[in-house]
């Protein structure tokens, strides 16, 4: 039936953790998730908020280039759209805990990969 979910194996995609920004950074954070990631080695980047009164940076993951040349999440290992891990899984930060598998977000990264939706 067209409106099942499909199986997706997070594993052969990691199409959620390119990046389409032209920025340097991907993941925002907050001070929870900052705790989290304390001793991952992983670098936490400070972003200044456009147009804030007064001025304010926040925490946030910055990218890196996969071994495609993909701009990606600094956490991500391997290849987005391809064999991957995540490599602070258990300290990801909140936004990819509650990042839905399937979900029309998922989708759409999948779509830009051109993997099966």
């Amino acid at each position: 039936m067209a409106d099942e979910p499909t199986d997706y194996d997070c594993l052969t995609c990691g199409a959620c953790c390119a990046s389409i920004s032209p920025g340097e950074t991907y993941v925002l954070l907050d001070e929870t998730d900052v705790e989290r990631l304390h001793g991952t080695g992983l670098p936490i980047v400070r972003v200044d908020v456009q147009d804030a009164d007064p001025p304010e940076r926040i925490p946030a993951l910055p990218t890196k280039r996969d071994p495609h040349g993909t701009k990606v999440c600094a956490a991500l290992g391997g290849c987005a759209g391809g064999v991957n891990a995540c490599s602070v899984y258990p300290q990801r930060p909140g936004v990819c805990r509650t990042f839905a598998v399937g979900s029309l977000f998922c989708q759409e990264a999948r779509r830009r990969f051109g993997l099966p939706v």
